[in-house]
């Protein structure tokens, strides 16, 4: 085995810097504009989703899931930048507002659909039972 050096690595840190929408970034991959880095073929893929149809409730029902969707990847981008980044007060305070806005989200889906999570059971409709089967398990893939 012959002795050799190791690499070393340079990665520029990141700054604070224009961000998405929440709709946006879940369909790009980042909620920060500097990041986003087109992948061409991805766009092909895209394009040939078959649309399915739905009745209203199905309908009503996937596009709460989707905002639900797209906070919680705002959430998760935002979490990876303020691991780096504890201090960034726009970025904190951006984390918060999603967290709020996540949170009341659950809670609205919950009470009028089924719960997505232990922590919404409280909210079933009704009231009167235990929900968890009252919706679609989660790899059915309902609002795919």
């Amino acid at each position: 085995m012959q002795k050799t050096e190791l690499a070393i690595a340079t990665v520029p840190i990141q700054k604070w810097g224009p961000v998405y929408d929440g709709e946006k970034a879940l369909e790009i991959g980042t909620i920060f504009e500097e990041l986003n880095m087109p992948f061409f073929a991805a766009e092909e893929l895209k394009a040939s989703r078959p649309s399915v149809p739905r009745s209203v409730k199905e309908q009503e029902s996937c596009d709460l899931m989707k905002k639900l969707m797209e906070t919680d990847f705002v959430i998760q981008d935002l979490t990876l930048y303020l691991d780096t980044h504890e201090e960034d007060k726009e970025a904190l305070k951006l984390f918060q507002e999603k967290s709020r806005e996540q949170a009341e989200l659950k809670e609205r889906f919950s009470k009028e659909f089924y719960p997505l999570t232990r922590d919404c059971m409280a909210n079933c409709p009704g009231g009167d039972h235990f929900c968890w089967q009252s919706g679609p398990i989660p790899w059915e893939g309902v609002c795919v």
